[in-house]
């Protein structure tokens, strides 16, 4: 079963057409073009190339992407063919999927309008929660396939089991989201917790054991929070969920640094307007959709 957070379990595209209209390439392979080809009344371009092609773009617009008049964003090949008649890259949009060997776990990218509206609704506490099938989907999920590889590092030259690897992931997710705590204060509170557990020795307490006795042991002073620090919190939760880098990076702290290099990007974006949401949606443009997640963990790992 996919596991996904609860803030994003009941994610279904409004079709604000933003996805289409980024200016990004668009691939097809070529089952995907007989597929595009057979739907004689679609309108919209492919360029072929290779066997596959690209959808062709008018001024960072896919030609597939039509709006009704009054009506929200339509795509032409979701029209007639339905959401299967995709390619990949636009089906799996805004998934953002980790494969390993505890199974398939999706987040979110917020640069989608209707994923980062979920970051400020009113909810219960962040949990890891089923996906359920409008999130799944039937068909495979493309991501980071890391079933068949090495658990993630404590630190350089140890690795954790999945069971360890697990629990903190949880137990991060939980302390990034308390609602007492400032954005910034969360991150401090999992450094010092992450600095603790980095110092675990084999022979010692079963890493489980430590992994909760140094999440026990922090006891952040509550902060004065502003309007969207929950939302925030929330989106660096999304970042930790799943991420890439636990495969990517040299062990836990290279993952609480991707986390400050994201709150990092968003106070930047923030400053530029203002405007929480946008500043989100636009941190997630670049680190999401512009960065190598490997070449980021690569740049963390030299500084770790």
């Amino acid at each position: 079963m996919a596991k996904c957070l609860n803030f994003h379990a009941a994610y279904q595209c409004r079709r604000t057409g933003v996805c289409c209209s980024a200016g990004w390439n668009i691939p097809f392979d070529a089952a995907e073009l007989r597929i595009v080809g057979a739907l004689a009344t679609a309108v919209g371009t492919v360029q072929s190339a290779n066997g596959g092609g690209t959808a062709v773009l008018r001024d960072g617009r896919c030609t597939f992407l039509h709006r009704d008049a009054g009506g929200p964003a339509a795509c032409e090949i979701h029209r007639l063919g339905g959401h299967a008649s995709l390619p990949l890259t636009c089906r799996m949009f805004p998934r953002i999927v980790l494969h390993d060997q505890r199974g398939t776990f999706i987040s979110l990218s917020h640069f989608c309008p209707t994923a980062v509206g979920m970051l400020f609704e009113p909810g219960p506490a962040v949990a890891i929660v089923d996906a359920p099938a409008a999130l799944a989907g039937s068909d495979p999920l493309d991501g980071l396939n890391a079933r068949d590889v090495w658990p993630p590092l404590l630190r350089p030259g140890l690795m954790m089991d999945l069971e360890s690897f697990g629990l903190w992931e949880q137990l991060a997710v939980d302390l990034l989201s308390r609602a007492e705590l400032s954005p910034c204060t969360a991150l401090d509170a999992l450094t010092s917790a992450t600095a603790t557990l980095l110092a675990w020795k084999p022979g010692q307490v079963p890493l489980p054991r430590a992994v909760r006795d140094a999440f026990a042991g922090i006891a952040p002073a509550p902060a004065v929070l502003v309007n969207h620090d929950g939302a925030v919190k929330r989106w660096l939760a999304a970042r930790l969920f799943g991420t890439w880098i636990a495969y990517q990076g040299n062990g836990l702290d290279t993952i609480v640094r991707y986390l400050r290099a994201c709150l990092d990007v968003f106070r930047v974006e923030l400053a530029r307007d203002g405007r929480a949401r946008e500043a989100i949606r636009r941190a997630d443009h670049l680190i999401v959709h512009e960065s190598s997640s490997q070449q980021l963990a690569n740049l963390l790992n030299e500084r770790s």
